[in-house]
């Protein structure tokens, strides 16, 4: 899960210093309208911190911009430097390069004395750090920067915010055993009356929520070190919280890593039974996190010694890392990349098998550096030498192989796309997420043309892993599959999938049949889980009902997810962008105006102080 790591900071007093607004930097060079300018400065205060927390996902960015100047020149004007420091901390947090706001308000902080001030803003930058360059030394060293510093005021809030942002980084660059050391030091204060200092205005629940969320740390820093009776131990007080509260997430990730552990202890089945219920029910997760579960399953395959099984597991795994980005490590996953390399190996697929090795190298070499600046936890079973000894002997025998049919070429041609595909991924990204929304409105446009099915039109899907295994639905009498196929054909052509209440086992009753049959034949017929295929379902749905009603373009995300049977938003912003690779807010806006500036498409999820370190989890 994401780590809860940071509480936000009290209500810092007022303090009163001087400064010239036309001195004022990092302003937006729009004019602020008289409409804003002879406001009285308290109303466009309250209006100005009303517009970043009624709505974080469609903030209007423009609009925060021209209120924070006019408060900004305001505050500077009355020598009101804590409010003019605030002010440029919050517009920060909604600016696509926010850094050298963050670093004027550090200068501007140290040159008034702000001190408290100083502090929040070196752990702003520490987050920008994490989110934005996930640049871990830098980072910690700030946050480290920030904790000496606050030693001098003894600020509770302030010293468990960077100790937990140190045990983050910590545990994320590799530093593991170092990470558990302030994990339990942290976990400690729950037993003093200093976690009442803390959580001063939070209620009990609260308060145990977030130490749910350090025991479930906890858990997962054990997990990477191989302690399995400490991971063991911690990852059950997170289920007794989940039992007594009720809170899904935590027995979501109770299940993930309880699965991962047993399978670990080579515990194969009753770790498959832990991640298949995991998966099954966890449909808010990252593709990130989706590929490390479809990993620990292709380990308990091949432990079972179903290969096909396992092959299929790992080949999901590996298309999920890459939508989830080329940043995301984990050490489990090198077990995927060597078992996808050693079975395109075995097979004879020289050019998948030099896929997989560029693969390994391109991670070994990453990962292998992070490792080394921050820890050395991670051991590889190819050394780097190995890899590019084997690479470059793959190469060559495909070289042979080619040079016989006189198309030699062509294997460079394939070689260097291999190549480049790593090298611009990240810089093309932004022309693909417009060449994406232009297919899917051409999609939608001719399918509502010709009035075809929701279901039979194209949408833009991440790659989906076939698993075909001859016979498999011969358990199942003709007439029983029959009956299912019907039953589905209803509940897709009369959209009762954007209902609220729709779950595998009230639609194989409202079908006449057994949860376990329908989820055999959506696995096997639509070639993907219930989960993913009710959530495509209301995608594809949402998608044509966008091009036909127009009111349905003004609602809010909230209210559209609402509309096909989402419980909430993050749950359908997620499944849109796997489905479309376009975030909703970005396809809407183009949708209705295609002239719009392409650089808006990742503002429809800003992210506030708090956020942006839960992020860093």
């Amino acid at each position: 899960m994401k780590k809860r790591v940071f509480l936000l900071f009290l209500f810092y007093s007022i303090v009163t210093i001087s400064g010239k607004a036309q001195d004022l930097p990092f302003l937006i060079d729009d004019k602020v309208p008289d409409s804003i300018r002879l406001q009285d400065y308290q109303a466009v205060r309250k209006k100005f911190f009303a517009l970043i927390h009624n709505d974080t996902q469609v903030v209007d960015t423009l609009l925060l911009e021209l209120y924070g100047k006019d408060l900004i020149i305001k505050a500077s004007g009355k020598n009101n430097h804590l409010e003019v420091s605030t002010f440029y901390d919050t517009l920060s947090d909604y600016r696509e390069d926010s850094l050298p706001t963050i670093d004027y308000v550090i200068g501007y902080t140290t040159e008034y004395n702000l001190y408290e001030f100083h502090i929040k803003t070196l752990i702003s930058k520490a987050l920008f750090f994490i989110n934005t360059e996930f640049n871990l030394e830098e980072a910690y060293s700030l946050a480290q920067e920030a904790y000496d510093k606050n030693k001098r005021f003894d600020n509770p809030v302030i010293a468990y915010t960077t100790k937990y942002i140190m045990a983050v980084l910590l545990e994320d660059s590799g530093k593991t055993k170092e990470a558990i050391k302030m994990y339990l030091e942290l976990e400690e204060l729950y037993h003093t009356d200093v976690i009442n200092q803390i959580f001063k205005f939070d209620t009990d629940q609260y308060i145990k929520e977030a130490l749910t969320a350090i025991q479930y740390n906890l858990a997962l820093a054990y997990f990477r070190l191989h302690n399995y009776i400490k991971a063991s131990e911690y990852i059950n007080k997170v289920k007794e919280y989940a039992d007594i509260s009720g809170n899904n997430d935590f027995l979501s990730k109770y299940l993930g890593l309880k699965g991962g552990i047993l399978i670990r202890q080579g515990s194969y089945n009753e770790g498959l039974k832990f991640t298949n219920e995991y998966l099954d029910i966890a449909v808010n997760l990252d593709n990130d996190e989706f590929s490390h579960s479809y990993t620990m399953q292709g380990i308990a395959y091949r432990g079972l010694h179903q290969p096909e099984k396992a092959l299929t597991s790992f080949l999901t795994a590996d298309s999920l890392r890459d939508v989830a980005g080329s940043d995301y490590f984990f050490s489990d996953f090198k077990v995927t990349y060597e078992y996808l390399h050693n079975h395109y190996k075995q097979t004879g697929d020289v050019t998948r098998q030099i896929e997989y090795l560029s693969k390994m190298i391109a991670y070994e070499e990453e990962y292998g550096k992070l490792s080394q600046n921050v820890g050395d936890e991670i051991i590889a079973s190819y050394t780097l030498p190995e890899l590019l000894s084997e690479k470059e002997n793959a190469i060559k025998t495909l070289e042979e192989e080619k040079e016989s049919r006189n198309i030699g070429i062509i294997l460079f041609v394939i070689l260097g796309l291999v190549a480049v595909s790593f090298a611009v991924y990240q810089y093309r990204r932004r022309v693909k997420l417009k060449q994406r929304f232009i297919n899917l409105r051409d999609t939608y446009s001719e399918r509502i043309t010709t009035e075809e099915k929701p279901e039979e039109a194209t949408a833009v899907t991440m790659p989906v892993v076939q698993d075909h295994i001859e016979g498999a639905l011969s358990h199942i009498k003709p007439a029983q599959l029959e009956k299912i196929q019907e039953g589905l054909d209803s509940f897709e052509k009369k959209a009762l999938f954007t209902s609220h209440n729709v779950t595998l086992k009230s639609l194989a009753i409202q079908i006449g049949t057994n949860a376990s049959y329908l989820s055999k034949y959506i696995n096997v017929e639509k070639s993907e889980n219930f989960s993913t295929y009710l959530n495509d379902l209301r995608i594809n749905y949402v998608l044509k009902e966008l091009y036909n009603n127009t009111k349905l373009k003004s609602y809010t995300v909230a209210a559209i997810a609402e509309e096909v049977g989402f419980s909430n938003v993050k749950s359908f912003s997620t499944h849109f962008k796997r489905v479309t690779g376009l975030s909703v807010s970005y396809f809407i806006k183009n949708l209705s105006s295609e002239q719009d500036s392409f650089s808006n498409e990742e503002k429809d999820g800003v992210i506030n102080l708090s956020d942006r370190v839960n992020k860093a989890g």
